[in-house]
């Protein structure tokens, strides 16, 4: 069954503010705790201020018209691409890419190869990936040729291509005020309503000034049986991702790395709210 009036009622009563947004907001934090990720505390009440202030990464809290904080979490820019690239490929790359520039000052190329030059420089410059059929018009080489995948590899398509994202890089729920959460007698948990009523509608907001293909984040799950990967997969609907992999720091070497497609979130929030009360 779809939410109620007064379901909804409850949740707009919350407000969800940036952190930096008002001083008192730094003496609120003050008694936020988790029990399960100290860490995550450490950052809210260290470093995250000034972050938030300096629009390094957005932070976010929720909290009751009597500014209890129930939650917490942050997002920032992200960028996804199809493989890293290293070593001899990552160096017959940047010596095909000088070859096309070169190219591109030869004024005795035909007009078929100017296109074709012009239309690899650009998919360079806006990072959309460089096309197997581009290169061999330019280059008048096979596609099945070892000089092919010298630079391709195993990529079938093209090489080079990355996915605009956001990450959401904290989510926290404050066990110092879970009674009042609990005290609204909602059936959904606290995280998974943070999700679809005040994360996703910002980044569908973001979705009409920038591009942004997908919303993704790092499960530090140390659980045996994967306890916090599954809640994002199941409550979240975020998927454990093989297809596309992101520049990542060294904490997060240690975490699986999950997404899930921004064009799909508005769907996915309305089915959560017509199955609110399931």
């Amino acid at each position: 069954m779809k939410i109620t009036e007064s379901q909804l009622e409850l949740l707009r009563s919350l407000k969800c503010e940036r952190l930096s947004s008002k001083p008192e907001n730094f003496s609120l934090i003050d008694d936020f705790y988790n029990t399960r990720n100290n860490s995550l505390v450490d950052t809210l009440q260290g470093d995250a201020y000034d972050d938030d202030e300096n629009n390094r990464i957005a932070y976010y809290i929720v909290k009751t018209v009597d500014d209890k904080i129930l939650f917490f979490f942050s997002l920032k820019c992200g960028l996804l691409y199809d493989e890293f690239i290293e070593g001899d490929r990552l160096k017959e790359i940047q010596y095909f890419y000088d070859t096309i520039l070169r190219m591109s000052l030869d004024e005795t190329q035909s007009v078929e190869n100017k296109k074709a030059i012009a239309s690899i420089l650009e998919s360079v410059r806006s990072k959309k990936g460089i096309k197997k059929e581009d290169v061999a018009r330019v280059l008048h080489l096979s596609v099945d040729s070892d000089e092919f995948s010298k630079i391709f590899g195993k990529n079938l398509k093209n090489v080079g291509k990355t996915f605009p994202g956001v990450e959401l890089v904290h989510f926290c729920a404050n066990d110092a005020h879970r009674e009042v959460w609990d005290g609204y007698g909602l059936p959904q948990n606290l995280g998974t309503t943070v999700f679809w009523y005040f994360i996703v509608p910002k980044i569908l907001e973001m979705l009409k000034i920038v591009g942004c293909e997908y919303v993704f984040l790092f499960a530090a799950d140390l659980t045996p049986y994967e306890e916090l990967i599954r809640y994002y997969s199941d409550q979240l609907k975020f998927e454990k991702a093989d297809e596309h992999c992101v520049a990542i720091p060294m904490y997060d070497f240690t975490c699986q790395f999950m997404s899930q497609k921004t064009c799909e979130l508005e769907g996915k929030r309305k089915q959560f709210f017509e199955e609110f009360n399931d």
